[in-house]
């Protein structure tokens, strides 16, 4: 999808992409949650449901490319495009609270009612934005001999995405299963979560404009690495401290989805792919949901073979250590290949560099 929409020959390419991909994932999704009456044994539900997902994510890895190439299209200038990351992921952070808020408490109509509103709307706003600049010229072939920085650089935020998505896999299995607390309790340490990242991706897009912004990223990981390590010190008696844990894994969490993705812009410019950044970012999507892949896949085997079982084996050792422990490594090594990246590199992230 980032190679055709890079090629797309259009002065509204964006707009080309994003709306119809929306109302295909609405509508994949009320399909899904609207089954057909007809649907008479496992094989049949089983079948359309796949056909459903299918289309959803597939419309979703349409529109969310579009969107993360967008605002390197939108301006050549790195405190504007900063402006429009910033704004991109505080609202994602808001639909995600929004949609589960909706998807537990309200009927499944009510939810459908939701979904076309909320289509109708970023449709008709979309359509009404400008073309990208200099629509007309994307021709530049991709230069896939500038990519050893961009390789260099992927590969340590790949492993910090990796170690948020190994402590979102396991947050609840660690809050209701080691520290004794209940779902809704769990589901209110998360809310907290959510609204600190908010919080950090709107104090963090402010203060990273006079600095450089890998250094700001090297802090920030090391700071979450910091933050988990508390972990260590908690258990069902003092649980009610995890709630610190959660506010500061939020605040640097928010500030990662920000400064990541302007690492990856003002790498992409210092290469002069600004053209193919739909390749380009379209890879970054990739590797984000191969992590929460590999999160899924390998923390939770991991787990039962230590003999952790969801639900039954209560303040199992061996769950803190992999909810903790697994972030943590995976952050120092992060920080590591990060600082090789900006030994060789660092000129690329110095503040206004275009």
């Amino acid at each position: 999808f980032g190679k055709l929409i890079d090629k797309t020959q259009s002065h509204k390419k964006f707009q080309f992409w994003t709306v119809p991909s929306g109302i295909l994932m609405t509508v994949g999704y009320i399909a899904l949650i609207h089954p057909h009456e007809g649907l008479s044994n496992d094989v049949e539900i089983l079948t359309y449901m796949a056909v459903c997902t299918l289309l959803v994510s597939t419309a979703a890895g349409a529109f969310n490319v579009a969107v993360q190439a967008w605002p390197i299209q939108w301006t050549t200038n790195t405190l504007e495009q900063s402006e429009l990351v910033s704004r991109r992921e505080q609202l994602t952070l808001i639909g995600i609270i929004v949609a589960s808020t909706l998807s537990t408490a309200a009927n499944s109509k009510m939810f459908t009612t939701y979904l076309l509103v909320v289509t109708i709307i970023t449709s008709v706003s979309i359509l009404s934005l400008p073309a990208a600049r200099n629509a007309a010229r994307f021709s530049k072939a991709f230069d896939w001999g500038s990519l050893r920085s961009m390789a260099l650089l992927m590969s340590p935020l790949f492993l910090s995405a990796l170690a948020n998505a190994t402590a979102a896999t396991l947050f609840m299995f660690y809050v209701t299963d080691y520290l004794m607390l209940s779902q809704s309790h769990g589901g209110q340490l998360l809310a907290i979560y959510f609204i600190s990242a908010l919080v950090g991706i709107w104090l963090w897009q402010k203060t990273m404009a006079s600095g450089n912004t890998i250094k700001a990223y090297m802090l920030i990981i090391s700071m979450t690495a910091i933050v988990f390590l508390q972990g260590f010190w908690l258990d069902h008696t003092n649980a009610e401290l995890f709630t610190l844990i959660c506010i500061g894994t939020g605040l640097f969490v928010g500030a990662e989805l920000l400064l990541s993705s302007m690492l990856l812009i003002k790498n992409i410019k210092y290469i002069n792919q600004e053209d193919n950044s739909g390749i380009i970012l379209g890879t970054w999507g990739l590797l984000m949901k191969l992590g929460l892949a590999l999160a899924a896949g390998l923390a939770l085997p991991l787990l039962s073979f230590w003999g952790y079982q969801p639900g039954l084996n209560l303040k199992h050792e061996g769950l803190a250590v992999i909810y903790l422990a697994t972030p943590i490594l995976l952050k120092i090594i992060s920080l590591i290949l990060l600082s090789v990246h900006n030994y060789q590199n660092g000129h690329i992230y110095e503040p206004n560099q275009d």
